[in-house]
């Protein structure tokens, strides 16, 4: 089974996508995560929010550590398989479904 863990900043809610007008990348990226969850039998995707998901934060201590030093613009960042894939941005669905499939270059953290 493949993990990916998407680490965001404090949000309204889970996903972001909420009230009359939703920030377009948020609904991009959660139409994405649906779209690889769908594409990827062996695939959990998992979204960890500062504000609703504190803990998933505190008790992962790389994430803890790379929020602690840059302070929230590192977010998001993107896990795969407990590997850092990406931080301070959100990967497009190609991207991310190349770091599911193995063939992405990890970024430096």
């Amino acid at each position: 089974m493949t993990e990916l863990t998407l680490y965001e900043e404090a949000m309204c809610c889970s996903t972001g996508v909420c009230g009359p007008d939703p920030d377009d990348e948020l609904v991009e990226v959660s139409a994405a995560l649906d779209q690889l969850e769908d594409a990827f039998d062996d695939l959990e995707v998992n979204r960890a929010n500062m504000q609703h998901n504190i803990d998933q934060f505190l008790e992962t201590q790389r994430i803890y550590d790379r929020v602690q030093e840059d302070g929230p613009s590192i977010l998001p960042i993107t896990v795969v398989d407990d590997e850092i894939v990406a931080e301070g941005e959100y990967l497009s669905y190609d991207e991310l479904t190349a770091a599911v499939d193995g063939t992405a270059t990890p970024q430096e953290a």
